[in-house]
């Protein structure tokens, strides 16, 4: 079954969105301080202050290996998933069930970190909030490994011209 244009606009947006999340915010778990610029600086800390992320206030070892691999793998992928997506061309296929099986899987652990009760929120609405912030980060790439892998032509035969024009 073609991956539908639901789907698609959704994916779209999703790797349009995840290209500047990752360069501004995610990215710092990584670099010196000394070298990110103060406007990111500030929209981290909202971030943090606004969702009570342990994550990101004090990234653990584990946590910047995931972001490490976001930036060296996931990152190029964003440019080349949304340029196939938004072309409709067939032979994202592979590397999107691969972006999205690895993607959903790295979401396993932050989740459960996330619900793990030694885990400190100020409150449980806090703890949800920020789960629900981050779910989207496993739904959309397990939705996108599954729609890529089911079909061998998830844009039909041709792939298409561009509907969104």
């Amino acid at each position: 079954m073609p991956v539908s244009e639901t789907f698609r606009t959704v994916v779209l947006v999703f790797l349009g969105t995840h290209i500047p999340a990752t360069l501004m915010m995610d990215s710092q778990a990584l670099l010196p301080p000394a070298i990110v610029p103060g406007f990111m600086k500030s929209l981290l800390d909202f971030h943090v202050r606004t969702n009570h992320d342990p994550l990101m206030a004090a990234p653990p070892a584990w946590f910047k290996s995931f972001i490490l691999f976001e930036l060296l793998f996931q990152l190029p992928f964003f440019f080349i998933g949304f340029k196939a997506f938004y072309e409709r061309r067939n032979w994202i296929r592979i590397p999107g069930v691969v972006y999205g099986a690895h993607t959903a899987t790295t979401l396993i652990p932050i989740l459960a970190e996330i619900l793990h009760p030694a885990t400190v929120f100020p409150d449980e609405a806090a703890r949800w909030r920020l789960f629900f912030i981050y779910l989207p980060y496993l739904l959309v790439p397990a939705s996108m490994a599954y729609a890529l892998g089911v079909d061998d032509k998830p844009f039909g035969a041709k792939g298409g011209p561009n509907k969104l024009k």
